[in-house]
């Protein structure tokens, strides 16, 4: 272990959509297999890249191409008017990011275009020095329609799907991490995606680094939702 190990760039997006009664979140769960956060549910999410480009921009195109490769929704649009064999060039670009191609060159070649500018940003989190693997981690969030379909990548995920943040807040402590369970609650607490947007993107959370006394504190929040 190294504390004087520098944190990796990473984006995680969370999925929106509003049911009856609340909202649904995508969200993995890791292989036990995995690096960092085995066994764990978790949105879509990872490293930024180099070819994701420089600056702030970066973190939300790596949040649409993290998206698109770990669960197969674009967070973008196709060129023109013509949308037929949307979904085969939808697939035919995420098997092009996955053997590692850029995703502004892949989806040009596929006539598709993102749209990271959708993504709503709502948090910023730290992996302390003590963990031998650190991310500092931009948070997103974005609504997604109702017909769209959680398809995981089998290397990143053992699961995936639409789940309400009240269930995930009763998971075992190892099951969902510190950052990821504080973004549930908040969820939970706002009810709607339209609130969640609008909330947590007018305050989003400020940079927090994962300490004992934070995950403590954040360990009995499934027990404090109150609807805003």
């Amino acid at each position: 272990m190294n504390d004087a190990t520098a944190p990796v760039p990473a984006s995680t997006v969370a999925l929106l959509r509003d049911v009856d009664g609340g909202v649904e979140v995508c969200m993995l769960r890791r292989p036990g297999r995995s690096s960092f956060a085995a066994g764990a549910f978790v949105f879509p999410g990872g490293a930024v890249d180099a070819a994701d480009g420089t600056d702030d921009v970066a973190y939300a195109v790596a949040g649409v191409r993290e998206v698109l490769e770990e669960v197969g929704i674009l967070i973008g649009a196709h060129k023109g008017s013509d949308n037929r064999d949307l979904e085969a060039r939808i697939r035919s670009a995420r098997s092009t990011l996955l053997a590692g191609g850029g995703i502004t060159a892949t989806l040009a070649a596929h006539d598709l275009v993102m749209t990271p500018e959708r993504l709503v940003y709502i948090g910023h989190f730290v992996t302390p020095p003590r963990e031998g693997r650190r991310y500092d981690t931009r948070f997103f969030a974005v609504g997604a329609s109702d017909d769209q379909v959680v398809n995981v990548h089998a290397a990143e995920a053992v699961e995936g799907g639409w789940h309400r943040p009240e269930s995930m807040l009763e998971l075992d402590v190892a099951a969902i991490m510190p950052p990821t369970r504080m973004m549930c609650h908040e969820f939970a607490r706002l009810g709607s995606v339209d609130a969640i947007i609008s909330t947590l993107g007018a305050n989003p959370i400020e940079e927090t680094e994962i300490t004992p006394e934070i995950i403590a504190r954040w360990m009995g929040l499934q027990h404090q939702i109150e609807p805003s």
